[in-house]
């Protein structure tokens, strides 16, 4: 019999999703969203975070994650490097200079094998990255994360077999806070080391809230409570912002509230989203379908950018602005249509093949 699924932890997964690719479209309050929209998926990923017992569960955790997150890193990056070559012919990169009077761009040469096979092998150890794939600092910051908190773990409950080791997690959640925080200042992040560092925090509240459990509220209430947190995010903003991709926040205090009021937010939000069954259900294909989106939501700008130079005679070297080129008035609802959809459109026939392939498995 199939899990049930909590529609609730389905629809936060959407919600965030929603609100990286809305972060992304050059949408006027991204400032606000990168408060703590990042942070949400690493309390997510440690609220599901399950350890089997010995050293068999750690291998079995450990193979997920290099399937789940190594896996999908390396691939995503390599097959942008396969395609480099054509997209410069269909201008979604380009190696026209021009392109550098827009602020954040770069100009790409062509690659030959030689590059192919020696930057995946950069891939592999997670170093660098490709502009297309530019989101994928995050699945390689989880994969980071998860297996150092995993292994923190099965080392405490060999040292305290059947004691709690969250108390001796949160001591680790905390030195290598306040460790991300100075390398944040310094701007050291070799292989992304320092956003792992202050992202295991992140991941430990995840547990927390899990402790927590989920206590029943009237709709009333938690539309109330989720005012409150967004007051309260809306009261940083001013103090400060949050760029997890580049290990950037104020300090760690706000890092940490900015972090816990996104959660509570979201959280409250996605339970009064599960009582509309349409939109919990939209939510939760979208929370599905999150890989693909972190893959494939900056490709999928170029189409509104494609459409937008047509109606509007841009010359075609600005295809390859990134990650966005038209702004202002509803371009990033385009943005964010086109980043949402296509990848969701081309992750069903993978999904419907694999569940056949399941069904075929119970069988």
């Amino acid at each position: 019999m199939a899990k049930q699924r909590d529609a609730v932890l389905d629809a936060m997964r959407g919600i965030g999703i929603v609100l990286m690719v809305v972060g992304h479209s050059g949408f006027g309050g991204s400032d606000f969203i990168y408060l703590f929209h990042m942070a949400l998926f690493f309390m997510l990923s440690g609220y599901f975070f399950r350890l089997g017992e010995g050293p068999a569960g750690l291998r079995r955790f450990c193979a997920r994650r290099i399937v789940t997150l190594w896996l999908p890193f390396v691939a995503a990056n390599t097959f942008f490097t396969l395609c480099n070559n054509l997209f410069l012919k269909l201008n979604i990169l380009t190696d026209d200079p021009r392109i550098l009077d827009l602020p954040g761009n770069q100009v790409t040469g062509p690659v030959t094998l030689k590059d192919i096979v020696g930057r995946t092998v950069h891939w592999c150890v997670f170093d660098g990255g490709t502009q297309l794939g530019g989101a994928l600092w995050f699945v390689q910051a989880l994969f980071q994360v998860s297996i150092l908190y995993a292994l923190v773990e099965f080392v405490l409950r060999r040292l305290r077999p059947g004691q709690y080791t969250l108390l001796p997690q949160g001591f680790v959640a905390g030195v290598l806070l306040l460790l991300g925080w100075h390398w944040s200042r310094t701007g050291w992040n070799i292989w992304g080391l320092g956003i792992a560092a202050s992202s295991y925090s992140l991941f430990y509240l995840g547990t927390l809230a899990r402790r927590l459990g989920q206590p029943a509220r009237k709709p009333a209430l938690r539309a109330g409570i989720a005012a409150a947190a967004f007051a309260v995010l809306l009261a940083m903003l001013p103090f400060g912002s949050v760029g997890l991709a580049g290990n950037q926040y104020p300090n760690w205090l706000f890092l940490l509230l900015a972090s816990a009021a996104g959660w509570v937010l979201v959280y409250e939000c996605a339970h009064l989203a599960a009582l509309l069954p349409r939109l919990a259900a939209l939510l939760a294909a979208l929370g599905r379908a999150t890989m693909p989106i972190v893959i494939f939501h900056f490709l999928s700008f170029k189409l509104v950018t494609w459409l937008g130079l047509l109606a509007t005679g841009g010359e075609p070297y600005l295809l390859a602005a990134f990650p966005t080129l038209f702004t202002g008035g509803a371009w990033w609802l385009a943005y964010t249509a086109a980043g949402l959809a296509l990848p969701l459109l081309a992750y069903q026939p993978y999904r419907m093949l694999k569940n056949r392939l399941l069904c075929k498995g119970r069988e």
